[in-house]
């Protein structure tokens, strides 16, 4: 038997799971059956199985390839030095994301999940494991910028966190539900409160 190199697997891989992408995101979790994502891929059932036992496998795998993503842009974000700039350079690079159309599908995919998450405790796991991580991770830095005095301490570095991501994850709604939502306008407004605030705490410093 020949043997199959890791490039082969990893474009196999890639196959099924943009398969599923594509079904979940039109079709939602629940609607969308194993057959739905063999036929999607053109791929054989023994082909699949191969890689993937079964639907909530596949979701796992595309939630954790998400976080992985996710947790690498904002360290990425976060790891230039000036604060004012890493949030910037954070809430440009988030936005732009969304002005690729395989990632909105993508977006797409994880609304159904938010949806799923509210009567499937295994899904709610995914979702607050991917929550968790990237306000984490804010939450640091934010601390870290009120230690080094560069934001006021009178407030919660998880709440700014999450509020950070709640602005992020509203604008992937409205584009769901109108593809025609303007990324950049919503950006700028976003960067202009945030430096509003910046400022602000800039003059409270003595």
């Amino acid at each position: 038997m020949p043997k199959v190199s890791e490039a082969h697997r990893h474009n196999r891989r890639k196959q099924i799971l943009d398969a599923a992408i594509e079904c979940f995101s039109h079709r939602g979790f629940q609607r969308t059956s194993m057959d739905d994502i063999i036929r999607e891929s053109k791929l054989s059932a023994g082909a699949i199985y191969l890689y993937f036992q079964s639907k909530d496998q596949i979701i796992e795998t595309l939630a954790d390839e998400r976080h992985d993503r996710e947790k690498q842009l904002i360290q990425q974000s976060l790891s230039q030095g000036d604060w004012t700039e890493n949030l910037r350079l954070l809430v440009r690079n988030f936005y732009e994301s969304l002005e690729n159309s395989a990632e909105r599908k993508e977006r797409r995919l994880g609304i159904h999940l938010w949806a799923e998450a509210l009567c499937n405790p295994k899904v709610l796991r995914l979702i607050r494991r991917g929550i968790n991580q990237p306000v984490k991770l804010l939450s640091q830095a934010i601390g870290e910028a009120q230690v080094d005095g560069l934001l006021g301490k009178d407030i919660d570095p998880e709440a700014a966190a999450r509020v950070l991501i709640a602005m992020f994850h509203g604008l992937i709604l409205q584009q769901a539900w109108d593809d025609g939502t303007d990324i950049e306008s919503f950006a700028v407004v976003v960067q202009a409160m945030i430096d509003a605030y910046l400022s602000t705490e800039s003059r409270r410093r003595p």
